[in-house]
């Protein structure tokens, strides 16, 4: 049995550094890189250069940069002649359709204990309000209080953006042309789009100005609640609804209410 890890042992290196550099590359920097990882065996210089119809000391300069990067390694094989052998190169940095892949195995993994029904959605709901939660705030900042759903909507549009959803808002709904969560083979479990959608109601919704008033039976709220059609023909479709319910069912209902734990 391994050892438990101390207190000065060191975790990894987050695996989005080798990502992002990645996301950083030129792009014929990147063409070379893709050459290297589509090719079945280790590629020399010689060979990326004719199949990218490159000069050879270009392509040389990429790799250098690539290996310094981390993102490929350099072997040499004898062949047998005289002289140096020549330097053979090998992805080595993450595949990102193979992380997101990865992650998507897990999510499925997570996904067979929640059971299914409605039961099951509320727990993804919930467990989307606590991902919110425990995801560190955004820079702070006080926009005035949105009055329509579609203000609303369109106020979370860049967030959208930054979550990796490509939004596209027609005046009605938000259209997600894209997932961080899909890749061309595993499209993401409907649980997973209900846990964005518990996400997005507890991290981004706004009660709208005016929403409040006083009802002869107690407190009422008119508010707004983010509602998610996961894997439309177009995309999925992220609406905005108005809601009025009484305290009571505030806490009785997901949003809004105070934290609840997973642990039953």
């Amino acid at each position: 049995m391994s050892a438990p890890p101390t207190a000065a042992a060191r975790p990894p290196r987050p695996a989005w550094v080798d990502l992002s550099t990645r996301a950083e590359l030129s792009q014929a920097r990147r063409r070379v890189l893709e050459e290297v990882e589509h090719a079945p065996s280790p590629l020399t210089a010689a060979q990326l250069a004719r199949a990218l119809n490159l000069h050879h000391n270009t392509v040389r300069e990429h790799l250098d940069a690539l290996a310094e990067a981390g993102l490929v390694t350099v072997s040499t094989s004898p062949t047998g002649r005289r002289g140096r052998p020549a330097l053979r190169y090998t992805p080595a940095g993450p595949d990102p359709a193979q992380v997101v892949g990865s992650f998507l195995a897990l999510l499925d993994a997570i996904i067979e204990h929640l059971g299914d029904g409605e039961q099951a959605r509320h727990r993804a709901l919930e467990i989307g309000r606590q991902w919110a939660q425990l995801t560190p705030p955004e820079p702070a900042s006080a926009p005035a209080r949105a009055t329509t759903s579609a203000e609303q909507l369109s106020r979370l549009l860049p967030h959208l953006s930054l979550m990796g959803f490509a939004p596209a808002f027609d005046g009605g709904h938000i259209i997600l042309k894209a997932c961080p969560l899909v890749t061309a083979s595993r499209p993401p479990h409907p649980l997973v789009c209900m846990m964005h959608e518990g996400f997005l109601n507890e991290r981004y919704i706004q009660a709208p100005a005016g929403g409040h008033h006083d009802a002869d039976d107690g407190a009422a709220d008119v508010g707004l609640r983010f509602t998610l059609t996961p894997l439309c023909a177009d995309g999925c479709h992220l609406t905005a609804i108005a809601e009025t319910h009484t305290q009571t069912d505030t806490e009785s209902a997901g949003y809004g209410a105070a934290p609840r734990s997973l642990n039953r």
